[in-house]
């Protein structure tokens, strides 16, 4: 199969990049063509917000040739802002090839792409099975700034009006996200389900119950992590409960909340390499998982189940739908971080009585080969649709 990879690369390197050269590299490894058009916003101008971002000459000429000198199959995109455009999408509905998208985050919907705003949940602009943009304009919600949300409204827009997404196929990272996206106006019909993948994912046994002692939050130091929710409720536990802290963040709020916690039974690790978080983890009692927002695709929480050790987390987004999709029940679930002292302190009983068990067989989604198989499937629908 003949396939058109499109990434535009963000100027802080970041989970999506990571994503479309995984999938590239997956791809080529079954042996399939794969052909890649990528722009990196490292190189962006002010003024292309202005001009490119909404449509590029460039990249819809760059791509239709593509299309026609490699005898194009389908047109997978990952990422189109800003410099590529979504030109693209017209430069493959003119040669009549199928266009697959992966719903990354929520930016069709949202223009901050998190459904997130002034320390809530908010879904302002999703109203009666439609988006809307006035909400996102008043709160000035792409980087605080009315004018440069103005910008990427127009984005949205210009695309919206000249039917550039019609026709396009989508793949939903989780259930959870795909509900998202219908209950703002998609077809359900238009969404696959597939999950990201790691290369040299399997699942481990891990240490033995009695030698895991304590619990573990992996991850980026950010409020939006819920990590002060966490730390504050960890205060009230006994001497003989100890967290550590694996990740790092901005300096002054890490030093902020080393100031304010190092004193109890917390431990603060700094940043860890890949292979000592999977360490960490091995030996850990349990992950503790209290994102505040709806995440795209937290590998945390698959890696943490890899490695045979529960998560207590949040019945929140795409953490909750994970969590659930895996133990198949929202019964280990919290649905308050304020409950998680009390979790912590029955965490032993609760484990012995079997709340905390899965079958490893529902890591299987997450492995490269059956990732592959997955993402095969939807290419082969989309282009029997088309």
């Amino acid at each position: 199969m003949n396939i058109l990879l499109i990434h535009n690369f963000y100027r802080i390197p970041g989970g999506e990049d990571t994503v479309f050269k995984n999938e590239a590299e997956l791809l080529r490894r079954h042996g399939q063509n794969v052909i890649t058009y990528t722009k990196d916003n490292a190189d962006m101008e002010p003024r292309d917000l202005l001009s490119k971002a909404v449509f590029s000459e460039l990249s819809f000429r760059g791509v239709r040739n593509l299309i026609r000198a490699n005898d194009i199959d389908i047109v997978h995109v990952h990422n189109e802002r800003f410099l590529i455009s979504p030109s693209v999408f017209l430069a493959a509905k003119e040669e009549k090839v199928p266009v697959i998208r992966t719903l990354h985050n929520f930016r069709m919907l949202c223009i901050n792409a998190m459904l997130y705003r002034d320390g809530r949940i908010c879904r302002e602009c999703l109203k009666d099975g439609k988006t809307v943009k006035l909400p996102a304009l008043l709160h000035g919600c792409y980087h605080g700034n009315r004018l440069h949300t103005l910008m990427n409204l127009r984005i949205n827009s210009y695309a919206e009006s000249k039917g550039l997404y019609k026709g396009v196929k989508y793949i939903a990272l989780t259930d959870f996200n795909k509900e998202i996206f219908t209950s703002a106006g998609f077809d359900p019909a238009d969404i696959y389900v597939k999950p990201n993948f790691s290369f040299g994912f399997e699942v481990k046994e891990g240490e033995s119950e009695d030698k895991r002692r304590d619990f573990l939050y992996l991850g980026r130091l950010d409020p939006l992590k819920g990590i002060e929710d966490i730390l504050s409720g960890w205060k009230k536990l006994p001497e003989s409960f100890v967290l550590n802290v694996a990740g790092g963040g901005d300096e002054e709020y890490e030093k902020k909340l080393r100031d304010d916690y190092e004193a109890y039974n917390i431990r603060f690790l700094g940043r860890v390499e890949n292979e000592e978080a999977l360490r960490l983890l091995e030996s850990s009692k349990a992950l503790i998982f209290a994102s505040k927002w709806y995440e795209g695709f937290p590998m945390t929480i698959i890696e943490s189940f890899s490695r045979k050790t529960p998560v207590i987390g949040l019945d929140l987004g795409n953490g909750g739908s994970l969590l659930k999709s895996i133990y198949g029940s929202d019964k280990p679930l919290l649905k308050d971080i304020g409950g998680l002292p009390q979790r912590i302190e029955s965490f032993d009983r609760d484990r012995d009585s079997g709340l905390y068990d899965f079958d490893a067989d529902r890591l299987k989604p997450y492995t490269p080969e059956e990732n592959y198989r997955m993402l095969m499937e939807i290419y082969e629908k989309c282009i029997g649709s088309r």
